[in-house]
Protein backbone atom coordinates (compact mmCIF):
# COMPACT_ATOMS: atom_id res chain seq x y z
CA UNK A 1 0.00 0.00 0.00
CA UNK A 2 1.86 3.17 -1.45
CA UNK A 3 1.14 6.67 1.44
CA UNK A 4 -0.95 8.47 -0.74
CA UNK A 5 -3.70 5.39 -0.33
CA UNK A 6 -3.06 4.66 3.14
CA UNK A 7 -3.80 8.53 4.08
CA UNK A 8 -6.56 8.51 2.04
CA UNK A 9 -8.06 5.22 3.93
CA UNK A 10 -7.33 6.62 7.42
CA UNK A 11 -8.89 10.32 6.24
CA UNK A 12 -11.89 7.65 5.68
CA UNK A 13 -11.93 6.50 9.42
CA UNK A 14 -11.74 10.01 10.61
CA UNK A 15 -14.81 11.11 9.07
CA UNK A 16 -16.88 7.77 9.89
CA UNK A 17 -15.59 8.55 13.74
CA UNK A 18 -16.10 12.25 12.97
CA UNK A 19 -20.08 11.72 12.09
CA UNK A 20 -20.59 9.32 15.20
CA UNK A 21 -19.09 11.90 17.74
CA UNK A 22 -20.75 14.44 16.17
CA UNK A 23 -24.53 12.30 16.81
CA UNK A 24 -23.22 11.51 20.28
CA UNK A 25 -22.41 14.98 21.27
CA UNK A 26 -25.32 16.60 20.37
CA UNK A 27 -27.77 13.59 21.77
CA UNK A 28 -25.70 13.71 25.30
CA UNK A 29 -25.38 17.53 25.42
CA UNK A 30 -29.38 18.56 24.31
CA UNK A 31 -31.00 16.15 27.11
CA UNK A 32 -28.07 16.79 29.74
CA UNK A 33 -28.88 20.59 29.26
CA UNK A 34 -33.10 20.08 29.50
CA UNK A 35 -32.41 17.74 32.30
CA UNK A 36 -30.01 20.09 34.18
CA UNK A 37 -27.17 17.47 34.76
CA UNK A 38 -23.69 18.44 34.88
CA UNK A 39 -22.77 15.64 34.34
CA UNK A 40 -24.20 14.64 30.87
CA UNK A 41 -23.64 18.08 29.75
CA UNK A 42 -19.98 17.18 30.43
CA UNK A 43 -19.51 14.03 29.31
CA UNK A 44 -21.57 15.87 25.50
CA UNK A 45 -18.49 18.11 25.54
CA UNK A 46 -16.25 15.17 26.22
CA UNK A 47 -17.57 13.97 22.90
CA UNK A 48 -17.85 17.10 21.18
CA UNK A 49 -13.69 17.37 21.91
CA UNK A 50 -13.78 13.89 20.19
CA UNK A 51 -15.39 15.24 16.99
CA UNK A 52 -12.95 18.45 17.25
CA UNK A 53 -10.09 16.16 17.36
CA UNK A 54 -10.79 14.30 14.36
CA UNK A 55 -11.02 17.61 12.68
CA UNK A 56 -7.42 18.19 13.59
CA UNK A 57 -6.63 15.27 12.42
CA UNK A 58 -7.99 15.24 8.90
CA UNK A 59 -5.97 18.69 8.54
CA UNK A 60 -3.12 17.03 9.71
CA UNK A 61 -3.69 13.96 7.32
CA UNK A 62 -3.47 16.05 4.60
CA UNK A 63 -0.95 17.41 5.59
CA UNK A 64 0.88 14.91 6.42
CA UNK A 65 0.30 12.98 2.82
CA UNK A 66 2.55 14.97 1.57
CA UNK A 67 5.22 13.45 -0.83
CA UNK A 68 8.52 14.10 0.41
CA UNK A 69 10.40 17.59 -1.16
CA UNK A 70 13.46 19.72 -1.13
CA UNK A 71 12.33 21.05 2.23
CA UNK A 72 11.23 17.76 4.15
CA UNK A 73 13.25 15.09 2.57
CA UNK A 74 12.23 12.99 5.26
CA UNK A 75 8.49 14.02 4.43
CA UNK A 76 6.07 15.24 6.51
CA UNK A 77 4.54 12.36 8.67
CA UNK A 78 5.22 14.52 11.44
CA UNK A 79 2.30 16.49 10.72
CA UNK A 80 0.21 13.30 12.04
CA UNK A 81 2.00 13.95 15.42
CA UNK A 82 1.38 17.39 15.93
CA UNK A 83 -2.17 16.44 15.00
CA UNK A 84 -2.46 14.64 18.44
CA UNK A 85 -1.08 17.68 20.15
CA UNK A 86 -3.95 19.80 18.93
CA UNK A 87 -5.88 17.30 20.57
CA UNK A 88 -4.65 17.26 24.15
CA UNK A 89 -4.85 21.46 24.00
CA UNK A 90 -8.63 20.60 23.33
CA UNK A 91 -9.02 17.85 26.27
CA UNK A 92 -6.96 20.54 28.56
CA UNK A 93 -9.47 23.06 27.57
CA UNK A 94 -12.36 20.90 28.17
CA UNK A 95 -11.32 19.93 31.69
CA UNK A 96 -10.78 22.88 33.08
CA UNK A 97 -13.99 24.03 31.75
CA UNK A 98 -15.91 21.49 33.10
CA UNK A 99 -14.04 21.92 36.10
CA UNK A 100 -15.44 25.50 36.50
CA UNK A 101 -19.05 24.58 36.37
CA UNK A 102 -18.27 22.05 38.85
CA UNK A 103 -16.90 24.43 41.35
CA UNK A 104 -20.00 26.53 40.31
CA UNK A 105 -22.24 23.90 41.30
CA UNK A 106 -20.70 22.57 44.71
CA UNK A 107 -20.14 26.07 45.87
CA UNK A 108 -23.57 27.76 45.04
CA UNK A 109 -25.99 28.41 47.71
CA UNK A 110 -28.66 27.32 46.34
CA UNK A 111 -27.48 24.93 43.63
CA UNK A 112 -30.59 23.87 40.99
CA UNK A 113 -31.66 20.29 41.03
CA UNK A 114 -31.41 18.22 37.99
CA UNK A 115 -34.53 16.62 36.97
CA UNK A 116 -33.55 13.25 35.14
CA UNK A 117 -35.66 12.28 33.00
CA UNK A 118 -36.07 8.43 31.29
CA UNK A 119 -34.74 9.34 28.16
CA UNK A 120 -31.36 10.49 30.00
CA UNK A 121 -30.90 6.94 30.66
CA UNK A 122 -31.44 6.07 27.26
CA UNK A 123 -29.88 8.27 25.43
CA UNK A 124 -26.49 7.39 27.82
CA UNK A 125 -27.10 3.93 27.08
CA UNK A 126 -27.12 4.50 23.19
CA UNK A 127 -23.81 6.63 23.45
CA UNK A 128 -22.47 3.85 25.24
CA UNK A 129 -22.77 1.16 22.48
CA UNK A 130 -21.88 3.72 19.89
CA UNK A 131 -18.72 4.84 21.32
CA UNK A 132 -17.67 1.15 22.20
CA UNK A 133 -18.06 0.42 18.24
CA UNK A 134 -16.34 3.20 17.08
CA UNK A 135 -13.63 3.01 19.40
CA UNK A 136 -13.03 -1.01 18.69
CA UNK A 137 -13.18 0.30 14.77
CA UNK A 138 -10.81 3.45 14.83
CA UNK A 139 -8.12 0.91 16.54
CA UNK A 140 -8.43 -1.78 14.44
CA UNK A 141 -8.11 -0.07 11.53
CA UNK A 142 -5.28 2.61 13.19
CA UNK A 143 -3.04 -0.86 13.50
CA UNK A 144 -3.99 -2.19 9.89
CA UNK A 145 -2.89 1.43 8.65
CA UNK A 146 -0.30 1.97 11.33
CA UNK A 147 -1.49 5.32 12.52
CA UNK A 148 -0.47 6.60 15.34
CA UNK A 149 -3.02 9.28 15.33
CA UNK A 150 -6.12 6.44 15.12
CA UNK A 151 -5.05 4.61 17.88
CA UNK A 152 -4.53 7.51 19.95
CA UNK A 153 -7.86 8.53 19.11
CA UNK A 154 -9.39 5.21 19.86
CA UNK A 155 -8.20 5.36 23.44
CA UNK A 156 -9.77 9.21 23.73
CA UNK A 157 -13.03 7.19 22.31
CA UNK A 158 -12.98 4.85 24.42
CA UNK A 159 -12.57 6.91 27.36
CA UNK A 160 -16.24 7.99 27.01
CA UNK A 161 -17.46 4.53 27.47
CA UNK A 162 -16.01 5.02 31.17
CA UNK A 163 -16.72 8.77 31.34
CA UNK A 164 -20.68 7.74 30.31
CA UNK A 165 -21.20 4.67 32.66
CA UNK A 166 -20.28 6.93 35.47
CA UNK A 167 -22.75 9.75 34.20
CA UNK A 168 -25.27 6.69 34.06
CA UNK A 169 -24.32 5.97 37.99
CA UNK A 170 -24.64 9.96 38.45
CA UNK A 171 -28.18 9.90 37.30
CA UNK A 172 -29.15 7.05 39.58
CA UNK A 173 -28.05 8.83 42.56
CA UNK A 174 -29.56 12.10 41.50
CA UNK A 175 -32.96 10.52 41.07
CA UNK A 176 -32.55 8.61 44.67
CA UNK A 177 -32.09 12.38 46.28
CA UNK A 178 -28.02 12.77 45.61
CA UNK A 179 -28.19 15.50 43.20
CA UNK A 180 -23.97 16.80 44.10
CA UNK A 181 -22.99 13.10 42.71
CA UNK A 182 -24.10 14.54 40.25
CA UNK A 183 -21.51 17.29 40.23
CA UNK A 184 -19.09 15.20 41.62
CA UNK A 185 -19.10 12.83 38.51
CA UNK A 186 -18.61 16.08 36.27
CA UNK A 187 -15.55 16.64 38.35
CA UNK A 188 -13.93 12.69 38.11
CA UNK A 189 -14.68 13.85 34.45
CA UNK A 190 -12.96 16.61 34.15
CA UNK A 191 -9.85 14.48 35.55
CA UNK A 192 -10.25 11.43 33.09
CA UNK A 193 -10.15 13.95 30.24
CA UNK A 194 -7.06 15.52 31.52
CA UNK A 195 -5.14 12.11 31.99
CA UNK A 196 -6.28 11.33 29.00
CA UNK A 197 -4.40 14.97 27.58
CA UNK A 198 -1.79 13.76 29.42
CA UNK A 199 -1.01 10.25 27.97
CA UNK A 200 -1.69 11.48 24.33
CA UNK A 201 1.48 14.00 24.70
CA UNK A 202 3.63 11.37 26.44
CA UNK A 203 3.25 9.50 23.05
CA UNK A 204 3.50 12.35 21.05
CA UNK A 205 6.51 13.45 22.56
CA UNK A 206 8.05 10.21 21.72
CA UNK A 207 8.13 10.85 18.26
CA UNK A 208 8.83 14.61 18.12
CA UNK A 209 11.70 14.05 20.52
CA UNK A 210 13.01 10.84 17.94
CA UNK A 211 12.88 8.65 20.95
CA UNK A 212 14.58 5.15 20.17
CA UNK A 213 11.70 2.93 19.27
CA UNK A 214 13.41 -0.27 18.68
CA UNK A 215 15.32 -3.22 20.53
CA UNK A 216 19.14 -3.09 18.88
CA UNK A 217 19.15 -6.45 19.89
CA UNK A 218 16.06 -7.10 17.47
CA UNK A 219 17.56 -5.66 14.69
CA UNK A 220 20.71 -6.93 15.02
CA UNK A 221 19.24 -10.61 14.73
CA UNK A 222 17.83 -9.70 11.65
CA UNK A 223 21.14 -8.20 10.33
CA UNK A 224 22.47 -11.86 10.80
CA UNK A 225 19.28 -14.20 10.16
CA UNK A 226 20.02 -14.18 6.15
CA UNK A 227 23.30 -16.24 6.31
CA UNK A 228 25.45 -14.28 4.69
CA UNK A 229 28.96 -15.20 5.77
CA UNK A 230 30.77 -12.14 4.99
CA UNK A 231 28.45 -10.61 8.11
CA UNK A 232 30.39 -10.47 10.97
CA UNK A 233 28.24 -7.95 12.99
CA UNK A 234 26.59 -4.55 13.33
CA UNK A 235 26.70 -1.59 15.61
CA UNK A 236 25.89 1.90 15.80
CA UNK A 237 21.96 0.70 15.39
CA UNK A 238 19.89 3.85 15.84
CA UNK A 239 16.05 4.56 15.30
CA UNK A 240 13.07 6.70 15.46
CA UNK A 241 9.62 7.37 14.18
CA UNK A 242 6.48 5.11 14.92
CA UNK A 243 4.37 2.55 13.34
CA UNK A 244 3.23 4.72 10.55
CA UNK A 245 7.51 4.45 9.63
CA UNK A 246 10.49 3.72 10.94
CA UNK A 247 13.76 5.53 10.34
CA UNK A 248 16.78 2.87 11.09
CA UNK A 249 20.60 3.49 10.76
CA UNK A 250 23.54 1.11 11.15
CA UNK A 251 26.87 0.07 10.51
CA UNK A 252 27.13 -3.16 9.05
CA UNK A 253 30.44 -5.43 9.82
CA UNK A 254 31.68 -7.43 7.22
CA UNK A 255 34.84 -9.11 5.17
CA UNK A 256 37.34 -6.68 4.24
CA UNK A 257 38.14 -8.35 1.01
CA UNK A 258 35.08 -8.75 -0.50
CA UNK A 259 34.34 -6.13 -3.86
CA UNK A 260 32.24 -3.22 -3.10
CA UNK A 261 29.62 -4.86 -5.53
CA UNK A 262 29.39 -7.85 -2.95
CA UNK A 263 28.93 -4.98 -0.26
CA UNK A 264 25.86 -3.36 -1.96
CA UNK A 265 24.39 -7.09 -2.37
CA UNK A 266 24.69 -7.58 1.15
CA UNK A 267 23.37 -4.70 2.25
CA UNK A 268 20.65 -4.57 0.12
CA UNK A 269 19.32 -8.13 1.31
CA UNK A 270 19.43 -6.50 5.10
CA UNK A 271 17.80 -3.77 3.63
CA UNK A 272 14.83 -6.30 2.45
CA UNK A 273 14.67 -8.11 5.52
CA UNK A 274 14.42 -4.92 7.88
CA UNK A 275 11.76 -3.61 5.83
CA UNK A 276 10.10 -6.95 5.28
CA UNK A 277 9.83 -7.26 9.33
CA UNK A 278 8.98 -3.72 10.37
CA UNK A 279 7.02 -2.90 7.18
CA UNK A 280 7.93 -1.08 3.78
CA UNK A 281 7.03 2.79 4.97
CA UNK A 282 10.50 1.68 6.75
CA UNK A 283 13.80 3.63 5.87
CA UNK A 284 17.28 1.79 6.43
CA UNK A 285 20.60 3.52 6.04
CA UNK A 286 23.53 0.79 6.25
CA UNK A 287 26.89 2.06 6.47
CA UNK A 288 29.55 -0.33 5.73
CA UNK A 289 32.88 -0.98 7.26
CA UNK A 290 35.45 -3.46 7.70
CA UNK A 291 34.87 -6.21 10.37
CA UNK A 292 39.14 -7.01 10.94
Amino acid sequence: MSSIDRYHKIRRVLIYVLVANVAVALGKGIVGYMDGSIGMVADGFHSLMDGSSNVIGLIGISLAARPRDEDHSYGHSKFETFASMGIVLLLLITAVQIGESVYGRLTSVNPSVPDISALAFLVMGVTIAVNISVSLYERRQGKKLSSVFLVADSRHTMSDVYVSMSVIASLVAVRMGYPKVDALVGGVIALVIAYAAFKIMKEASFVLLDKAVIDPSQIEQICLSGGEDEILGCHKIRTRGSEAGYWIDLHLLVEPDITTRRSHDIASHVERRLKNFFGEQTDVIIHIEPGR
